[in-house]
């Protein structure tokens, strides 16, 4: 997923939560982006906010925002809650303040996003545009009930800005692994593909962990952090 991909996800949740790290305190609220192009995603702030100031002196944020709705809504067939199909969104990055030349350069060049941070600029002069400038992330697409599908999940790991990601899922040690077929009879997701070695499809699993503890030769290592 490129960065036009990404902010296009990022309107259709419409507002994310943005978490800041101050000390060993964290803090969070739901923030809304104004923009992306090629060097990064766009919001706003003003100086005299505390999150200006953490911002400023740790630029280290996470982003994280779901749609359409985190609501329970009833039962599903076997009596547990229903969540209707949908996905939700995390970026992990840095950002840095966009400087009053770099806006007005930019906007000078015909660019609509750095012509509105003016605009704000202007009605309020605390404001100020910040651009996450490097990332890495997932989309997280869930639809646990196959409703639209015949699984229920698909994942997707992006970086930008020079970052790089690990894959996400389980990982299955070819030299451990006798193809009993535990950790297939387990798994709820359908995410592993049977073979001489079995295998797991990172982009369906959902790291519940049922397959490691199935496994009973020791074959099948945690997931990875992001």
């Amino acid at each position: 997923m490129n960065l036009e991909g990404i902010y296009e996800t990022i309107a259709k949740i419409g507002h994310l939560t943005c978490t800041t790290l101050k000390d060993a305190t964290m803090y969070s609220r739901i923030i809304g982006f104004c923009g992306s192009d090629n060097d990064g995603i766009y919001f706003l702030t003003m100086t005299v906010k505390p999150f200006y100031r953490q911002l400023k002196a740790n630029p280290q944020v996470s982003l994280c925002g779901i749609y359409p709705s985190a609501r329970k809504e009833g039962k599903n067939k076997v009596g547990q809650p229903y969540t209707r199909p949908g996905f939700f969104l995390r970026i992990t990055g840095e950002a840095r303040e966009i400087t009053q030349d770099e806006v007005h350069e930019k906007a000078a060049s015909g660019s609509e996003l750095h012509k509105y941070a003016l605009e704000d600029i202007e009605r309020y002069p605390a404001m100020r545009l910040f651009c996450i400038f490097k990332g890495k992330g997932e989309l997280y697409d869930y639809d646990f009930e196959m409703e639209n599908r015949d699984h229920k999940l698909l994942r997707e790991r992006f970086a930008f800005g020079g970052e790089t990601f690990n894959t996400s899922g389980a990982r299955i040690d070819p030299a451990k692994c006798i193809a009993c077929g535990e950790c297939f009879e387990v798994c709820s997701f359908k995410a592993i593909e049977p073979g001489d070695v079995y295998r797991v499809r990172n982009e369906r699993c959902d790291e519940c962990g049922s397959c490691i503890l199935a496994c009973p030769h020791e074959a099948i290592d945690l997931p990875m952090t992001l």
